[in-house]
């Protein structure tokens, strides 16, 4: 069996890939000491390395001739499944943002230009990452496959201001899943106390008010509740948020696809009974550090305060 600290006894491998050299000898200044380092100057060559010499961390610039970070991301994940992959961006594109955590499954989204002691910190937490899910995987391919415990499939929760958009999910998932409906955040909380929720379907905004908080404590504090995004506002600004402090599984865009929603939605209660399973991949999906929160108003400080004192179905299971 591979222990955690066998996994970690090397140094870790990081790798750099932008079409700018600058960029890349900025790179090497910064990280050389930490950790094994490779540049690549584009996609194709970063894929040629990826083939012949597995990383933990992919550092991917966006825009790149021939390739864009998002590409190669994808090919790499292929590849190199259990690296975490960061995109570095100095635009706001949303539907790059969006494809970035469909395609990519991106731990971080990097804005250019970005803080040094950042970037620093974002890449260790990467490698942190990496080297925990290495381990959970090497032993699950060990140790035999336990069957999930019995109970009622995990049921899907869905945040819309829209009262008809969780029948239509209901009607996309069939009958055989379990949908509930939430026309506010307060709602919702109601319903994560009394139900077995796994996946979590939610507007980028619910009542007006954006659900990044709400998703975001509930990642810190439940990590193995998957949260799938809906939306049809070009909102950047927010998708990148959702990303880096909420983790977000994906994003569904509107109007939905009913054939594209239904595989998303399997492939998150997957998910989620992975994370029940595997708490160790936790720190995979480990939420960005934020500066500290606002006083919170009196109805919100109410929720994420109830949010925090849920107890997991996990515990509830055991």
């Amino acid at each position: 069996m591979t222990s955690v600290s066998n996994v970690t006894a090397t140094k870790a491998r990081v790798l750099f890939v932008d079409d700018e050299p600058r960029v890349l000898t900025t790179m090497r200044m910064l990280f050389r000491a930490h950790y094994e380092v490779y540049f690549a100057e584009g996609g194709p060559q970063a894929l040629e390395l990826l083939r012949k010499q597995p990383v933990d961390v992919v550092v991917s610039d966006q825009r790149m001739p021939g390739m864009s970070g998002i590409e190669l991301l994808r090919a790499a994940r292929e590849l190199n499944p259990n690296a975490m992959r960061i995109l570095l961006t100095g635009y706001s594109d949303l539907n790059a943002i969006i494809g970035s955590i469909n395609e990519g499954e991106i731990f971080r989204f990097v804005n250019k230009p970005w803080s040094n002691e950042d970037l620093s910190t974002t890449v260790a937490r990467a490698v942190t990452a990496a080297r925990v899910s290495a381990a959970a995987t090497a032993r699950s391919s060990d140790e035999a496959v336990t069957a999930p415990p019995a109970g009622p499939l995990p049921a899907v929760l869905v945040m819309d201001d829209d009262e008809r958009v969780p029948p239509q999910i209901q009607a996309i998932l069939g009958k055989e899943f379990r949908v509930f409906g939430a026309t506010t955040m307060s709602e919702a909380v109601d319903l994560l106390e009394r139900e077995h929720i796994g996946v979590v379907i939610s507007d980028t905004r619910v009542q007006d008010h954006p659900v990044v908080n709400l998703i975001g404590t509930l990642k810190q504090h439940h990590p193995e509740l998957v949260s799938v995004i809906l939306t049809e506002r070009a909102d950047a600004g927010a998708a990148i948020e959702l990303i880096n402090q909420g983790q977000i599984y994906r994003f569904i865009t509107k109007p939905i696809v009913d054939n594209a929603c239904k595989i998303t939605v399997n492939s998150a209660l997957k998910q989620h009974e992975r994370l029940s399973h595997s708490p160790e991949l936790h720190q995979r999906y480990e939420v960005a550090q934020t500066a500290e929160p606002p006083p919170p108003t009196s109805g919100s400080g109410r929720l994420l305060d109830r949010i925090r004192s849920l107890r997991s179905w996990v515990t509830r299971r055991a």
